[in-house]
C-alpha cells in the first residue's frame, strides 16, 4: 500500500469545522499466507466517536456506523466482499474520556493471487453528512512451497502473550495482536508492537540459520535503528513479533523494513510498514546539517527514477512550462533528484525552517485524490477532479446530483475565491465512475455551455 510522506501534524492542528466534516475512521490490512494457493487478507478498523451524533439508550448512550466495504478482483471483475457491516458501541455517559475511546475490530478472508481494489465508505448512521471514503489497491502474490518468504508486518498498539483471550477477535497464534489502523504514533502513546509471520524456513546446510534484520528508516531515507538476530530452520511458520520505544524520534513518517536473510544463496525477501509519529518535544538537530548536503540530505537522495518519475507526473500540474521542458531533458538519475530538490526548494514559504509547508500541504492533497478518486487503472492524480483539486484545493461547495431516468451523475464544486467565483461540473458520460470535467467557469480551463446534453441517458 503506497502512502505519501507526511507529517501528520494536521491530525492534532486541524480544525474543528474539518473534523466535523469527516468521520474519525481509519482502516488497515495485512497479508498472510494460509496456503500455497491462498492468502489470508485480514483487514483492521477503528472508529471514534468524536463528532458522532450519540443516541439515548434505555441503559445509557450508543453509537452507530455503517461501513460499506468492496472487495473486487480487477482481473476478472469479481466482487469478492460487497457488504455493509453496521459497527455499534455503547457508552456510559457522554464525557470526553468515554468520546475519546476508539472501537477497535477485525475481520478476513481467504483470496487467490491477483489485482485487487479496496473501497471502504464509512458514515454515522445518525449524520450521513460525517463520512469517510477509502480506497487501495493492493496485489496478492502467490506463497511458493519451495522458497521462504515474510508476510506483511502488522503494526499494533499493544501484543499480548500473557492471560490472552483465546475467543479475542485479536488472537492469532498464541498472541492478542491489537492493531494500530490508523498507523499513527505521538508523545502519548510512542510504543511501537509489530507481528509478522515466517514461511518456508528451510536452508540446504541444516546447521546455518537465516537473518532477520529490522531496520527503521526516516523520510530521508536515513536509518535511524537497526538490529538483526538468528531465526532457526523450521518447516512450520514461524511467528516473529517486537517492540520498539519511538519516544526519542522528531516528528515524522518512518518506514520499518524486515529484511529475512538466507545467509547460504545470499538471498534477501523484505517486508515494509509506514506509519507516523507525533513527538513535538524531540527536535531533530540534524535537519540543518542535511539542509548542507542538499538532495542527498533528504529523501530524494534515496528515490529510484520510478519514484522520480511518478512525484514529477503528481506536481506536473504545478509546475511551470520551463520546468516541464527541463525535467523532459533529464539524463539521470542525479539530475532527476536534483530537480525535484530544487522544485520544491524554490516554493518553500520558510527556507530557515526544517519543514516545507507548501510541499507538505501538497503531497497531502495528492494523497487525497489518490484516495478519493481512483478510476479503474488510473490514480486519482490522473483523473479531472484529482487535477482540479491538485491545482485550486478543497472547493468551498460541492453539489453532487445522482442519476435521475433521464440524467447521469454530475458534480458541481464552487471557488468563492478565484476570479470572483469559479464553478467545474464533472460528469459521468460513460456510466463507469469516471467524472470528466464538461464545463467550467475558471478562465483557461475547458468551457461548453451545453455540458448538460453530454449528460442526457435517452
Amino acid at each position: 500500500m503506497r502512502k505519501q510522506i507526511l507529517v501528520l501534524l494536521l491530525l492534532f492542528t486541524s480544525s474543528l469545522s474539518f473534523a466535523q466534516t469527516e468521520l474519525q475512521f481509519e482502516f488497515d490490512f495485512a497479508r498472510f499466507k494460509y496456503d500455497n494457493q491462498t492468502t489470508y487478507l485480514e483487514f483492521y478498523y477503528e472508529l471514534s466517536p468524536r463528532y458522532m451524533k450519540i443516541q439515548k439508550t434505555e441503559s445509557g448512550f450508543m453509537y452507530e456506523a455503517i461501513v460499506h466495504v468492496e472487495l473486487k478482483n480487477e482481473d476478472t471483475q469479481e466482487f469478492i466482499i460487497n457488504r455493509d457491516w453496521k459497527i455499534q458501541s455503547a457508552l456510559m455517559d457522554t464525557s470526553t474520556v468515554s468520546l475519546s475511546k476508539s472501537l477497535l475490530g477485525s475481520f478476513g478472508i481467504g483470496v487467490k493471487p491477483g489485482n485487487y481494489s479496496i473501497l471502504v465508505n464509512a458514515y454515522d448512521s445518525n449524520n450521513k453528512y460525517l463520512s469517510k471514503s477509502i480506497s487501495e489497491n493492493v496485489k496478492i502474490d502467490e506463497y511458493f512451497a519451495d522458497k521462504f518468504g515474510i508476510s506483511d508486518i502488522q503494526i499494533a498498539t499493544n501484543i499480548k502473550h500473557d492471560g490472552v483471550d483465546t475467543l479475542s477477535i485479536f488472537y492469532k497464534n498464541t498472541l492478542e495482536v491489537f492493531p494500530n489502523p490508523s498507523m499513527l504514533f505521538s508523545n502519548l502513546s510512542p510504543v511501537l508492537f509489530y507481528y509478522t509471520e515466517l514461511y518456508n524456513l528451510n536452508l540446504s546446510d541444516g546447521t546455518k540459520d537465516f537473518t532477520l534484520e529490522k531496520t527503521l528508516y526516516n523520510s530521508r531515507g536515513l536509518s535511524v535503528y537497526r538490529t538483526k538476530k538468528p531465526i532457526k530452520q523450521s518447516p512450520n511458520a514461524v511467528v516473529d513479533y517486537g517492540v520498539i520505544n519511538l519516544s526519542r524520534y522528531p516528528t515524522d513518517s518512518y518506514n520499518l523494513i524486515l529484511t529475512l536473510v538466507d545467509p547460504i544463496e545470499n538471498q534477501a525477501y523484505a517486508s515494509s510498514k509506514r506509519f507516523y509519529l507525533y513527538n513535538p518535544g524531540v527536535i531533530d538537530s540534524s535537519e540543518l546539517k542535511f539542509k548542507e548536503l542538499g538532495y542527498m540530505g533528504t529523501e530524494f537522495g534515496v528515490f529510484s527514477t520510478e519514484d522520480c518519475d511518478k512525484m514529477f507526473k503528481e506536481i506536473k500540474y504545478i509546475a511551470t512550462k520551463a520546468e516541464i521542458d527541463k525535467y523532459a531533458k533529464t539524463d539521470s538519475l542525479s539530475s532527476k533528484r536534483e530537480f525535484l530538490y530544487n522544485f520544491w526548494a524554490n516554493r518553500d514559504p520558510d527556507p530557515a525552517t526544517a519543514a516545507n509547508d507548501f510541499k507538505d500541504s501538497y503531497m497531502k492533497r495528492v494523497d487525497y485524490v489518490n484516495r478519493t478518486f481512483p478510476v479503474a487503472n488510473r490514480e486519482g492524480y490522473q483523473t479531472d477532479r484529482g487535477r482540479v483539486y491538485l491545482i485550486y484545493g478543497e472547493p468551498d461547495q460541492r453539489d453532487f446530483f445522482s442519476s435521475e431516468s433521464s440524467t447521469k451523475p454530475y458534480e458541481v464544486w464552487f471557488y468563492n475565491s478565484i476570479e470572483n467565483g469559479v464553478h467545474f461540473y464533472f460528469g459521468d458520460v460513460t456510466g463507469f465512475g469516471n467524472f470528466e470535467l464538461l464545463h467550467s467557469t475558471k478562465r483557461g480551463e475547458v468551457r461548453d455551455d451545453t455540458w448538460q446534453r453530454r449528460l442526457g441517458t435517452y
